[in-house]
């Protein structure tokens, strides 16, 4: 794992925090922001909010994450009325969606104990993240 100062990347000062495990590099951008900054901040980078793909890759991310509750690549899908990874494919990941009500909000957060879901407005860390087999040569 390592500490970077993405202003190389993004032509922004963001505080980040770059760590691997497994296939996937994961991306921590510290400034806090909301939903969508975090969507474009990732984009900005040739990255995405990250996908969590199962049960394993979960319980990693639950250790390793800080202590604020972080946004990943999973919202609510107002045309389909279900929620919805970024990339549109399903995951690995067993979630009882039906716990999660829209009222409360159609982002989903990560922290150490559990998803949540919160409104898309409020402002977190992000999480991006990209497979290893996706980085150019």
């Amino acid at each position: 794992s390592t500490v970077l100062d993405s202003l190389q990347h993004t032509g922004r000062g963001d505080k980040v925090y770059w760590f691997c495990y497994g296939m996937k590099c994961y991306y921590f951008v510290m400034d806090r922001k909301t939903w969508s900054g975090c969507k474009q901040t990732c984009q900005s980078s040739s990255l995405s909010l990250l996908k969590i793909d199962d049960e394993d890759e979960l319980k990693f991310l639950q250790l390793v994450v800080p202590s604020d509750s972080c946004w990943v690549g999973l919202s609510y899908d107002n045309k389909k009325k279900d929620w919805a990874w970024i990339d549109n494919r399903p995951s690995k990941l067993a979630l009882n969606t039906r716990k999660y009500n829209i009222r409360d909000g159609g982002c989903m957060l990560l922290s150490k104990t559990r998803l949540d879901n919160g409104n898309c407005d409020q402002v977190f860390i992000c999480i991006c993240g990209k497979r290893l087999d996706k980085f150019p040569h």
